[in-house]
């Protein structure tokens, strides 16, 4: 993860498996990462079955869309 901007870039095929559960494959390394769809906006990192993280550190594995507003230079 890219610490100073707070975000990890990763590529790779979805799949869609039971329970609204995502997996994605990434090639390169072969590795499986698992994402549970919580709503329109917001996904959360999951074990392999679907079960969410618990605890005081579970906001940290969620992860939502922002939306971005591009303004023009009008100099």
């Amino acid at each position: 993860m890219d610490s100073k901007k707070g975000y990890d870039k990763a590529s790779g095929t979805f799949q869609v498996l039971d329970n609204n559960v995502l997996m994605l494959v990434r090639p390169s390394s072969g590795e499986h990462t698992f994402y549970k769809v919580k709503d329109a906006n917001s996904i959360v990192l999951t074990d392999s079955v679907g079960n969410e993280p618990e605890g005081e550190n579970a906001k940290f594995y969620v992860l939502k869309s922002e939306k971005y507003t591009t303004y023009k230079n009008r100099g």
